[in-house]
């Protein structure tokens, strides 16, 4: 007997499993995307979870708690003066019985913002420089080489303290010309190397075949692909920014009174470490909080955007 093939029975598998209905595709399998899978291996770093939380909390503490604290972080009331932490001044009051709560938030929007505002300064430069760099390659980018080797020899803090000598005045702005004009050449490194990989893969070459202008591929396939390495970056650099910054107002060159920075907060608990540690021991510990956080988040980054960590 003949059978029909379209009569005949659809075969079962594992015997009691009912058929799969005919003309249906199995279920579509998750499209694999950079940005989620770092997402997923970034939030199962407990540490860096936790610092990301920490530097996020400061974050929100420094942006809000000036609006809603009762006091005013420059008002004087010297019968307040070097009160320790109590529930009316959780951390107590400064030499001039000021707030230090208060104080300590409105110097974490100084220094946090002169570290980010460093920060992409150093990132636009080294950027620039680096990408120029390794796209160009051959004796433009050697030469340029050259000159950041000899850059390499400038140091950090005695520049910076040059500059600002020679601006002459402590300001936002000075401080952040001082602390990003000679830190931006590891960043420029890391982009040319990181433009001398990209530039040898296959959709540059198909980029080059259709007549891209090269600030079309710079632009457009390379960097976008070095922005995992940037936002590493930012976390490493604004620790060195922030302590930078916290050093040169505690010697008396950064943010002048009534200001406060957390440095200038520390500058001022100097003199009075030993009978109020309390002074000098709150910036302290704000500014250890942000670059441990900052160092930590770096890290857990650093993991989860290496596809070399990515678990079996």
């Amino acid at each position: 007997m003949v059978v029909n093939p379209r009569e005949a029975p659809t075969p079962t598998i594992a015997g009691d499993v009912a058929p799969l209905a005919q003309g249906t595709a199995g279920a579509p399998l998750r499209q694999s995307n950079l940005w989620r899978d770092a997402w997923g291996r970034y939030v199962r770093n407990r540490a860096a979870v936790a610092a990301g939380a920490a530097f996020v909390l400061l974050l929100l503490f420094c942006v809000i708690w000036p609006f809603v604290s009762p006091y005013d972080g420059n008002k004087l009331d010297f019968s307040l003066k070097n009160e320790g932490p109590s529930l009316s001044h959780p951390f107590g009051t400064d030499n001039f019985g000021r707030d230090m709560m208060t104080r300590t938030a409105e110097g974490g929007r100084v220094s946090i913002g002169i570290g980010f505002a460093a920060t992409i300064a150093i990132l636009l430069a080294g950027v620039a420089y680096g990408a120029i760099s390794g796209f160009v390659g051959g004796r433009l980018d050697n030469a340029m080489m050259r000159v950041l080797d000899t850059l390499y020899g400038l140091p950090y803090l005695p520049f910076a303290i040059i500059i600002l000598a020679i601006f002459g005045d402590a300001n936002f702005w000075t401080m952040v010309v001082a602390l990003s004009v000679v830190s931006w050449f590891t960043t420029a490194r890391i982009v040319r190397g990181q433009i001398i990989t990209l530039k040898e893969n296959d959709y540059v070459r198909a980029a080059r075949a259709v007549g891209a202008r090269w600030y079309r591929i710079l632009g457009r396939h390379l960097l976008p692909n070095t922005l995992g390495v940037l936002i590493i970056a930012i976390f490493l650099e604004l620790p060195g920014v922030i302590l930078g910054e916290a050093f040169l107002s505690f010697i008396g060159l950064g943010i002048g009174a009534p200001d406060a920075s957390w440095g200038q907060m520390a500058n001022d608990g100097r003199t009075a470490y030993r009978t109020s540690p309390h002074i000098i021991a709150v910036p302290s510990i704000a500014i250890a909080t942000l670059i441990l956080s900052a160092n930590f988040i770096a890290d857990g980054l650093r993991d989860a955007l290496d596809p070399r960590t990515r678990e079996t």
